[in-house]
């Protein structure tokens, strides 16, 4: 054992402060109230937080209860270094935020929050501090609901006040939401950087790591080019997998990397469904930031081939954890995907030998000294500070730990605030047995554990053998196992990872089952099974007893069909738990769901315990339940993918669902038929009086859900009116029941034969979401649909025969998303106008649409329309000045697009094959204070195969593609993510724009002299112009350029990311495309900064563009490079306006702007000085 003492002194405790920091889970906290900032500007600051590697905790239930926070967000406000709070015109109207608010300026008073950050969104900070204008009316609310209780809105008001007072940030004074965001991040992350230092950030609260970390990184060798394994080898809990985060951490912050993958659990991972392929697939979704490929249903060596290429020039950082065989290792990555140079694998595993044959990089991890080893202890042991015993007892537990991490934190955690007495009693425990192995050890922390935790615990090792959630966990042992699990946590018996997931360590897991296989050599004399041979033993034999208390059986590990014996189940009369499941993971389940691997071919003849709280059997095999079965305590029922076909079969004789009697389910929460096909009559709630939420997804033989919404005698309410928060009825052919619950937020009917809402549908005040997705004999919509005033989401994808719209009668003013693609919709109305606050509106593969309404131009709030696939829509409205995003792939007889409002909006109007004309792209000053632009990770401006474009307007797309170089240049420069944005544009053409002042015919330019400030901060990045000639429409070409400095080569990539057109064919596509790309100085600079350029003269640079073709179906013609630097700025935009005189002058007046008339009476310095003063720093 390392040590680094020979005695032990308590002289040095920990403190509660660093106790808390050790605690700390959040780098931020969001207060914001829900509704004014939730989809918008709260989504766009957590994504930027996010991109940053901020921890962020944002509350994501979007109705609260009560008044009260949650003890779970009051901790988490405590366990966070710095509040944000996000002041918008209804913050004041929730007591939620209110109380929120008290509590995080109660935590900065204790000193258990950092900073506080007030963000005042669109509201001006008087008002706040004053309680004026919507304040002042929500107090007026308040103080009248809360005149018993005034105190609290004295305390609310004080709060508002001494929170509106701190140095903050103002909307009002930003030009942007964009630019807004990233000036909070950029505060975030000052204020974070003074509250810790360098490294320490990543040592926080974890001793005696730094040794172990240094080692690794040395083995590591980030500078090198060649592709790197490197094996962190130990026993199980010694800390593989923390020091793995730890690096993955250190090195996805350096900015090292392109690509990054953590991937946790392969050991048992791998056993699942799916097996080695979906891990794969995973790895290359991550390092690609591709989800999609995830799902893809085709095997990883069907993947398109540009997947593969992608990732040949990505330097990636891949994580893989807890492996137990080195094939594992080849078939994952070494010997199966092509990386980059530079790339970095590491792999922690408990076995040498997975890693000898891979690589001889290997470390091993590091037991704690003795100092470490006490630190760590007296950190669990005596957390407030107090220590109960002496030094000599304390020495003792440290050597039998042996530096072993886990033993020491779960050894501390039982010991904690025991006295003398039971510190004695477990050490001479240890003394009797010298020989205890770890889990021997570990035991004894289990052995001190109330009858109620051991249960808990051991439920736990059964029933979850990966992370898990808290949700999942209570909604299978019922909501008091929280605190039972809180003190789990606290005796470190279980992880409490980020966020809602929790885990229990596989020597612990292994440990319970244990445990349990020491009470019986019979499996079926246990209180509880898991293992998949011996679970199907006691099925087929019935050889259960009373003694069973849990069955869980993951049933991808059962290999043969098993022939369950009809009487399994009759001794089983302490039956708690019953789960038969197809693993977690939804798609690979989907494909399984109805593979019966357990069949009853004689029915179950014998009851089902009375006592099961909770069923769960995925492919359930009989048409219905046990006629003996009694659920009284029944809370939650799965069966997913059974053979169902209604819930209860009487004993005697059998007869139609709602005629006899029907069995009783008490308290049932939930209830989950999805994907029972065979399921033809629903199951009737007036049994179910205290159901929460049902799950019909799938049942496609239902024709009828009357039932669903039975009154029962005597009540004017539905049975579910109260407590039915979600309903799910994906696939079920349905009727609609005009009497619906009117509290209902989420109505999900998708795939159902319904033919129309009716009238009363206008009632659900409440509805949030309404999915009436590929409803097929859907044809018509009430126009009483504009009195949900609640409504947010309305999609009626796939519609086929909804041919019109209902009409809009009153304003909607919460409908943010429509979703119309692939519907039979023909027109909409000019009452379109009154969906006030939309902001998507999806009409993508309406093949019937031919015209739009001219109201859609006045949707003030509409930020994307899709419209890809539109084969009929001739012409577009006059487009919304706030329009974003603008899809129109394939619309093959749009001939003309009006005029683009701002040169902030990406299009994409690929294969358009008839468009002859763009009217006009309004370009706005710099100067200009009326336009705000929108700053986003990929600015598209894509024309490919509108071979039909006159010359004009080619021309004045490429002018356009430079006012977005210098648009990028002055407003996203400061806000892109270490110059990672991508700017596309490609129009038909095969002439480079003369404002590049390089160019060539073919692919290289050589030898450039480049000006003698080269290296000065002034430069900003590089732009290229490829023409191409193409002979097939297979693909896009994917391009990239090599660049080589004083003879020395660094190579880059450049994804020009267009966008594929099955409509366009090869005839209509004019054979030569214009490609514009923009190269920010960070995306290379760290390559520079590696050959130490910032003290090397460059005297010459040259430049090779080139294709990724296998095909050879494209060639480059024509090639141009220019260098941009901040003083060129001027010279540009004042030459580019020059050419769009006319028209820039006609939209600034049109917008109430005097810029360019000031702008001409300024000298040349003086116009130079303002683009800077209102250029970001960086400028």
């Amino acid at each position: 054992m390392a040590s680094s003492s020979s005695s032990f002194s308590l002289s040095s405790p920990i403190s509660p402060q660093q106790k808390y920091e050790i605690q700390e889970k959040y780098d931020v906290f969001l207060s914001f109230r829900g509704k004014d900032t939730r989809y918008k500007f709260v989504s766009h600051l957590y994504a930027a937080l996010s991109a940053k590697y901020i921890s962020t905790f944002k509350d994501d239930h979007e109705l609260q209860v009560g008044d009260e926070i949650s003890p779970t967000l009051n901790q988490a406000v405590q366990n966070s270094k710095i509040g944000v709070i996000i002041f918008s015109k209804d913050y004041a109207s929730s007591t939620w935020c209110l109380n929120e608010l008290v509590e995080i300026l109660e935590c900065k008073k204790r000193n258990k929050m950092s900073v506080v950050i007030p963000i005042f969104y669109e509201i001006d900070p008087s008002d706040v501090r004053k309680q004026k204008g919507s304040y002042e009316v929500a107090f007026a609310k308040l103080e009248e609901r809360f005149k018993d209780r005034m105190e609290k809105v004295y305390q609310w008001k004080a709060a508002l006040t001494e929170a509106s007072n701190l140095i903050g940030l103002n909307s009002m004074k930003s030009r942007g939401e964009s630019e807004f965001v990233q000036e909070i991040v950029k505060n975030i992350v000052e204020r974070l950087k003074q509250y810790q230092s360098s490294d320490e950030q990543y040592f926080k609260g974890l001793i005696g790591i730094k040794e172990n970390i240094k080692e690794i990184e040395s083995l590591l060798s980030i500078g090198s080019k060649d592709i790197r394994l490197t094996g962190i080898w130990g026993m199980g809990g010694m800390g593989k997998t923390t020091l793995a985060k730890v690096v993955f951490k250190k090195l996805s912050d350096s900015q090292s990397f392109e690509g990054f993958c953590f991937l946790n659990d392969v050991r048992e991972k791998h056993k699942g469904p799916g097996g080695l392929d979906h891990l794969r697939k995973i790895i290359i979704s991550c390092l690609l930031n591709d989800k999609t490929i995830e799902s893809m249903v085709n095997p990883v060596e069907a993947l398109p081939s540009i997947i593969f290429q992608r990732l040949q020039r990505k330097k990636v950082l891949i994580v893989l954890d807890d492996l137990d065989s080195s094939i594992q290792i080849d078939d994952l990555v070494k010997g199966y995907l092509e990386l980059a140079p530079g790339s970095r694998i590491i792999v922690t595993t408990r076995d040498k030998h997975v890693l000898t044959k891979a690589t001889n990089r290997i470390h091993k991890v590091k037991r704690l000294n003795d100092t470490d080893s006490l630190d760590l202890f007296r950190l669990h042991a005596f957390p407030e500070n107090s220590p109960t015993t002496d030094d000599e007892m304390v020495s003792e537990v440290i050597r039998y730990a042996d530096g072993n991490p886990l033993v020491l934190k779960v050894f501390g955690g039982f010991l904690c605030g025991r006295d003398k007495t039971v510190w004695e009693g477990a050490l001479k425990k240890l003394k009797r047995d010298q020989d205890l192995n770890i889990q021997q050890v570990l035991k004894i922390s289990y052995d001190g554990l109330d009858n109620g935790s051991k249960h808990v615990f051991l439920d736990i090792a059964f029933l979850f053998n990966s992370s898990f959630t808290r949700d999942h966990a209570k909604s299978i042992l019922g909501d008091a196992v929280e605190m039972e699990i809180t003190l789990l946590i606290e005796k470190c018996l279980i992880e409490d990872d980020e966020g809602n997931t929790l885990r229990m360590h596989d020597l612990l897991r292994q440990m319970g089952l244990e445990i349990v296989r020491d009470e019986d050599t019979e499996p079926g004399n246990r209180s509880r099974l898991c293992d998949a041979v011996e679970v199907c033993d006691v099925l087929e034999n019935c050889t259960g007893t009373a003694a069973v208390e849990v069955i869980s059986l993951d049933m991808f590990e059962v290999e043969k069909d098993v022939i369950v014996h009809p009487k399994a189940f009759s001794k089983m009369c302490n039956l708690r738990l019953l789960r038969f499941y197809y693993g977690d993971d939804d798609t690979a389940r989907n494909e399984w769901i109805h593979k019966f691997k357990l069949s009853i071919p004689r029915a179950l003849h014998s009851y089902l315990s009375p006592k099961l709280w909770f069923l769960q059997w995925d492919s359930y095999p009989l048409k219905s339940l046990p006629s003996k079965f009694n659920p009284k305590n029944l809370v939650g029922l799965v069966l997913r993918g059974s053979r169902l076909e209604k819930l209860w079969k009487s004993s005697k004789v059998e007869k139609v669902w709602n005629s006899r009697k029907v069995m009783s389910f008490p308290v049932l929460r939930s209830l989950d038929l999805s994907f029972s096909k065979f399921c033809t009559q629903p199951p009737d709630l007036t049994q179910v009086p205290n159901l929460e939420t049902i799950n019909l997804d799938g049942c496609s033989k239902f024709r009828d859900v009357k039932g669903l919404f039975k009154r029962k005698a005597g009540s004017s309410k539905s049975c579910i009116q109260n407590f039915l928060s979600n309903l799910s009825l994906y696939s079920s052919h349905s009727h609609i029941s005009p009497k619906l619950a009117p509290n209902l937020r989420s109505l999900i009917l998708r795939n159902t034969a319904i033919e129309t809402l009716p009238p009363s549908i206008g009632y659900l005040s409440g509805l949030v979401e309404l999915s009436l997705g590929h409803c097929k004999r859907l044809n018509s919509l009430p126009t009483s649909i504009c009195l949900l005033k609640s409504l947010e989401s309305l999609n009626l994808e796939g519609c086929k025969k909804l041919t019109t719209f209902p009409e809009i009668l009153e304003p909607m003013e919460r409908l943010r998303a429509l979703w119309l693609a692939s519907s039979g919709i023909e027109k909409l109305p000019e009452s379109i106008e009154n969906l006030v606050s939309l902001e998507s509106l999806d009409m993508g593969n309406c093949k019937g649409l031919e015209f739009l309404p001219n109201s859609l131009g006045k949707l003030r709030n509409l930020f994307m329309m899709l419209l890809s696939s539109c084969s009929r829509l001739q012409e577009l409205p006059a487009i919304s000045p706030s329009l974003s995003m603008l899809l129109m792939k394939d619309c093959r007889r749009l001939k003309y697009l009006p005029e683009i409002p701002s040169q902030y909006l990406c299009v994409n109007a690929v294969g358009c094959t008839s468009l002859e004309n763009v009217s006009n792209i309004r370009c706005i000053s710099p100067f200009c204070k009326t336009d705000t632009p929108r700053i986003f990770l990929l600015d598209f401006f894509t024309f490919y195969g509108c071979g039909k474009m006159d010359q004009n307007t080619r021309k004045m797309l490429a002018d356009q593609a430079l006012f977005r170089i210098l648009y990028r240049l002055i407003f996203g420069y400061a806000n892109s993510d270490n110059g990672c944005r991508k700017d596309c544009f490609c129009c038909p053409g095969d002439e480079i724009p003369e404002w590049f002042d390089h160019q060539t015919c073919g692919t290289s330019i050589s030898n450039i002299m480049p000006p003698p400030n080269w290296n000065d901060p002034n430069f900003l990045s590089v732009a290229f112009c490829i023409v191409v000639h193409q002979n097939t429409t297979d693909s896009f070409p994917e391009l990239a350029t090599k660049w080589k400095f004083n003879s020395q080569n660094i190579e880059f990539e450049h994804e020009f990311r267009y966008f594929s057109s099955k409509g366009v064919r090869h005839r209509e596509v004019s054979s030569d495309h214009v490609y514009i790309e923009q190269v920010l100085k960070p995306t290379w600079q760290q390559k520079m900064d590696e050959l130490n350029w910032s003290n090397t003269c460059c005297t010459d640079v040259s430049f090779h563009a080139y294709l990724y073709d296998r095909k050879k179906s494209c060639e480059i013609k024509k090639f141009g490079v220019r260098f941009i630097y901040k003083q060129d700025l001027k010279s540009l935009i004042e030459k580019t306006e020059r050419k769009n005189k006319r028209r820039f002058n006609e939209c600034c007046e049109s917008s109430g702007s005097e810029a360019v008339d000031s702008l001409e009476e300024e000298d040349d310095e003086a116009h130079f000085k303002k683009l800077k003063a209102n250029a970001p720093e960086c400028l």
